[in-house]
C-alpha cells in the first residue's frame, strides 16, 4: 500500500516536473502560452523516456478551477462595449466558428472514420482548455482529439506570432492591474460554489465551466476588477496542458503517423475559412483587413493579442474577439459533445 502511494507519488511530482521545466524553457524563448504548450510537450519527453504521465482528479479539477476563473477575467465591460461597436464582425465570427467546426466535423467523420462527438471536439477551433475539459468529462477519445488540436496550437500559436515577435522584438504587453488578495478570495470562492453547483447539476466539465461562470459574472458587474496574476495563470495553464498531454499516452507512433494527415488538413479548412470570414468582416465592418485576420485565427487568446500588437493592431478588437469566440464555443461544446456523444 505505501510502495503504491510513494510510487504513485513519484510520478506525479515527475509528471508536473517536466511539465513545469519544459514550460519555462517556452517561457524563456518568449513563446506565447508557453504553459498550456510546454505543459503538453513535456508530457511527450516523458512518454520518449518511458514514463507514463499521472495526474490525479483533484490536481485536474483543481488546474480546470483555475483555468476558468482565468477565462472568465477577460469578459470585462470594456470587452462587451468593443464587442457591441462592432456587430456585424461578432456576427460573421459566429458564423465562421460554425464553417470550421461543421466542416471539420464532416471532414473527419466521413473521410476519416471518426465517430461524430471526437470528430466535432476536434474540429472546434480554440478553446482548447474547454475541449480537453468536455473530451475529460463525455469519455471522448481524448488522445486523438488533442493530438489533431494540439497540432493546430503548434502552428498557429507558437510558430506565427513567434516569428513575428522575434522580427518585431522591441513590442511589449502593456502594463496590467492585477486583482487585490480581496478580489481574488471573492472570485475564488465564488467560482469553487459554482463547481459544485455544476457538478450537482451535472452539467459538462463543471469546474472548468463554473468557474468561468462565476468569475464572469463578477467582473461584468463590478466587483472584481484586474487581471490573474501571471503565476496563478501560469499553473492553471500548466496543469489543463499537463493533462491534455497526459493522454498521449493513449497513443501510439503508427496512430500518430495516421493522424497527421487529418490534422493537416483540419488546419488547412479551418485556417482558410478563418482568412474567408476576416476578409468578409474587413470589408463589411469597415475595419482593417490585419486586424479582421488576426481576430478571426483560430488560435489562442493570448497569441493573437501578441501577435496584433507586433502589428500595432487594436488590442481590444483582436481580445474582444477571441474572448466572445471562448465563450460561444464553452456555451455549446458541453451540449454538443452530449447530443453527437449520443
Amino acid at each position: 500500500m505505501s510502495g503504491t502511494f510513494f510510487q504513485n507519488a513519484g510520478r506525479i511530482g515527475l509528471t508536473l516536473a517536466a511539465g513545469a521545466a519544459t514550460g519555462a524553457l517556452f517561457h524563456l524563448a518568449h513563446l506565447p502560452a508557453p504553459w498550456l504548450s510546454g505543459g503538453m510537450v513535456g508530457m511527450v519527453l516523458l512518454l520518449v523516456l518511458g514514463i507514463r504521465p499521472l495526474v490525479p482528479v483533484p490536481l485536474r479539477n483543481g488546474g480546470l478551477l483555475m483555468a476558468g476563473i482565468v477565462t472568465g477575467s477577460a469578459v470585462t465591460p470594456d470587452m462587451l462595449r468593443t464587442a457591441a461597436r462592432y456587430p456585424v464582425s461578432m456576427l460573421l465570427l459566429a458564423l465562421t466558428t460554425w464553417a470550421i467546426t461543421a466542416s471539420g466535423r464532416v471532414l473527419l467523420s466521413r473521410g476519416f472514420g471518426w465517430n461524430r462527438r471526437d470528430a466535432f471536439l476536434a474540429a472546434v477551433p480554440g478553446a482548447l482548455s474547454a475541449v480537453i475539459a468536455t473530451s475529460a468529462a463525455t469519455g471522448a477519445d481524448m488522445a486523438r482529439i488533442v493530438a489533431v488540436q494540439a497540432f493546430r496550437v503548434f502552428v498557429l500559436i507558437a510558430l506565427l506570432p513567434s516569428a513575428v515577435m522575434l522580427a518585431r522584438p522591441e513590442i511589449a504587453l502593456p502594463a496590467e492591474k492585477y486583482i487585490d488578495a480581496y478580489g481574488f478570495l471573492l472570485v475564488f470562492a465564488a467560482s469553487f460554489a459554482f463547481s459544485l453547483l455544476f457538478n450537482r447539476l451535472r452539467v459538462i466539465a463543471p469546474y472548468l465551466f463554473g468557474g468561468m461562470a462565476a468569475t464572469a459574472a463578477l467582473y461584468v458587474t463590478g466587483y472584481a476588477q484586474g487581471g490573474v496574476p501571471p503565476l496563478l495563470s501560469a499553473v492553471a495553464m500548466l496543469l489543463v496542458g499537463v493533462f491534455g498531454g497526459s493522454r498521449f499516452a493513449d497513443l501510439d507512433l503508427d496512430t500518430l503517423k495516421r493522424l497527421l494527415l487529418p490534422s493537416l488538413l483540419v488546419l488547412a479548412l479551418s485556417t482558410l475559412l478563418a482568412i474567408a470570414g476576416g476578409m468578409a468582416a474587413a470589408w463589411l465592418a469597415d475595419i482593417s483587413l490585419a486586424a479582421a485576420l488576426v481576430a478571426f485565427a483560430p488560435g489562442g487568446l493570448e497569441a493573437m493579442v501578441l501577435l496584433g500588437l507586433a502589428m500595432g493592431l487594436d488590442p481590444l478588437y483582436v481580445s474582444s474577439h477571441h474572448v466572445a469566440r471562448f465563450m460561444m464555443i464553452a456555451l455549446v461544446v458541453p451540449f454538443a459533445a452530449r447530443r453527437f456523444g449520443k
